[in-house]
């Protein structure tokens, strides 16, 4: 049952060769493949052959890209229930971030100091804040920290799981149970893919959590000492708009990373789960996002002041209004979802006085079922309120038309 992200020293001269040989000649991409049960845009490949030749190869068991806002990108057997070693700690975070102060005091005691693997060097006795002991959790990715923070907040270890797992129910993560906070291997300690990127979707939209996890090293101060912690997420510092999130390593876990990036406005997540080592699941995580950067890009759907159809004005006879969208807009578009197409909606007619700049329609844009953007479609110029003799003319004009058609 061993290690969440540091191996133990018996196998680092073990992962050494193995990190060597992989960047001699990388077994992984000899193995990399698109399979047919892999899905892009929630659509199996196996069902549209079309698709095979733009999917990423991977040669992962298991992972899943999504938009930050939940839009699947790509999956391979994301319900798969594995092992999550640290990434554990992305729920160990929420749970003292959602019942925690982050000026508490918390004093390191024996239980925590003995749970071993990575750790982030707590001394007996020694007092950190919560903030600073998430700190230790999140970058570092101490089971000594996760531990005694455990104990804080849930009063024990145990009960501290029980809120974990309630949390899980709360978040509808079907696949997923606890036994500890910190991730090691034990009975019943397992997620998915698709739980843990849900969970981290989630996690990110708390400023704390966020910072936290996209910081590489960092200074921690207890009331006697300063612990230098390093992340093993080595992806923040040679990935372009990485973010964080979370990695973890154990023997059944294999290698896992919850990892997050942003570029040009738009904002991936994704978890990769059972890499053979370090090196492989840093390449496996970039050739997934540079895919998923490849073909989510903003492109603009709508140019400021486009003529899209004219609205007839009510109080007068046969004079319309020409209906512009307000401003150029862009949208993130999924390249290999199918073509993006417009559906205008117009006033069937509106009251005079008008001005330019009032609503007098929708433009929806769509892709698919998915609908992209809504936005206002105005008038493009001021109609004033017939005068009393136009009005009278208009009546009469009525009249005739009716009779005489």
């Amino acid at each position: 049952m061993r290690s969440n992200d540091n191996p133990h020293p018996r196998r680092v001269g073990v992962l050494a060769l193995a990190i060597v040989l992989s960047l001699l000649a990388p077994v992984a991409s000899a193995h990399a493949a698109v399979l047919d049960n892999d899905y892009v845009g929630g659509t199996r490949i196996k069902s549209r052959e079309s698709l095979r030749s733009s999917a990423p190869d991977l040669s992962i068991p298991s992972g899943l890209l999504q938009t930050m806002d939940g839009r699947e990108l790509w999956a391979r057997d994301p319900t798969a229930q594995r092992a999550m070693a640290s990434t554990t700690k992305i729920m160990t975070a929420v749970v003292v971030l959602e019942h925690a102060r982050l000026e508490d005091v918390v004093t390191v005691d024996k239980k925590a100091q003995t749970v071993g693997e990575s750790a982030m060097g707590l001394i007996v006795g020694e007092k950190f804040t919560v903030a600073e002991l998430l700190k230790g959790v999140l970058v570092q990715s101490g089971n000594d920290a996760a531990t005694l923070i455990a104990e804080h907040v849930g009063g024990t270890v145990e009960n501290f799981v029980k809120m974990m797992n309630a949390k899980a129910a709360a978040l509808d993560l079907k696949d997923t149970h606890y036994s500890n906070p910190h991730g090691l291997d034990q009975a019943g300690h397992h997620t998915s893919a698709a739980d843990l990127t849900s969970l981290a979707r989630y996690a990110m939209r708390n400023p704390t959590f966020r910072d936290i996890v996209n910081t590489y090293t960092v200074r921690v101060r207890s009331d006697r000492y300063t612990h230098f912690l390093t992340s093993h997420n080595g992806l923040l510092k040679t990935y372009k708009g990485a973010e964080g999130v979370k990695t973890g390593w154990t023997d059944d876990a294999g290698y896992c990373i919850v990892f997050a990036a942003k570029r040009g406005g738009v904002e991936l997540v994704g978890t990769i789960m059972g890499a053979s080592n370090e090196v492989d699941r840093a390449k496996q995580a970039k050739t997934l996002f540079d895919w998923g950067f490849k073909h989510y890009k903003p492109v603009q759907v709508v140019a400021a002041g486009e003529s899209v159809g004219r609205v007839p004005i009510s109080d007068y006879m046969e004079r319309t209004v020409g209906a512009v969208t307000q401003e150029s807009t862009s949208v993130p578009v999924f390249d290999l979802a199918g073509d993006v197409r417009r559906k205008v909606s117009l006033s069937p007619d509106v009251p005079a006085p008008l001005r330019a700049g009032d609503r007098v329609g929708t433009l929806t844009v769509y892709q698919g079922k998915s609908i992209l953007a809504q936005l206002p479609l105005v008038a493009d110029r001021d109609v004033p309120a017939p005068t009393f003799g136009q009005r009278i003319v208009f009546f009469f004009g009525r009249i005739w038309r009716g009779i005489f058609g």
